[in-house]
């Protein structure tokens, strides 16, 4: 017979803390203190929740930087600006494929609802997702991020995968004519 209070000591951190307490920080200035007294500032980009490592970036001049702060030498988190959106964008943007970059939204947008056109008169049964809608999604079988080429599909369901991109690649580029 084990000791329900003994099992909750020997349990990672991961079970006692509050993901929300993580995501305070998401896009946010933050100074880190680390136990050799080492203070770390930037913008949060995120924070792994098993690790507690935080990743964070400054965003200078004529450079970006990004400083990993590993999780057992974190003292103490202090939110230094709130300003999320600012910050969330230049994430988005640091993390963009050259591809994606040489489209503007404009053509991304064509460019998703085109191809929703194709996969629906193919009958398949297409939904967007992701927080702005930005993804398509196939059954939640698989998932096309932009710019919606055959190489960015994503699933775990190799047959699935293959029959997608082939569709994808053949797709005529005059098929919304039709």
């Amino acid at each position: 017979m084990s000791d329900v209070k003994n099992d909750d000591v020997h349990r990672h951190p991961i079970f006692h803390k509050d993901p929300e307490q993580w995501l305070q920080y998401m896009n946010k200035e933050v100074l880190v203190v680390t136990e050799d007294g080492s203070e770390w500032s930037g913008w949060v980009y995120t924070v792994d929740p098993v690790s507690e490592s935080m990743v964070l970036f400054q965003f200078e001049e004529e450079r970006t930087r990004m400083e990993i702060v590993m999780g057992h030498a974190i003292r103490n988190v202090t939110i230094l600006n709130s300003e999320t959106q600012t910050h969330k964008d230049k994430f988005d943007k640091l993390f963009r494929t050259r591809e994606q970059e040489s489209f503007s939204e404009e053509e991304i947008e064509r460019r998703r609802n085109v191809l929703k056109l194709w996969l629906v008169k193919n009958l398949l049964p297409v939904s967007t997702t992701g927080n702005n809608g930005e993804i398509l999604s196939i059954s939640d079988a698989l998932y096309i991020e932009p710019p919606y080429g055959p190489e960015n599909c994503r699933s775990t369901n190799e047959i699935i995968l293959g029959r997608i991109q082939g569709l994808i690649k053949n797709m005529p580029a005059d098929h919304e004519n039709w």
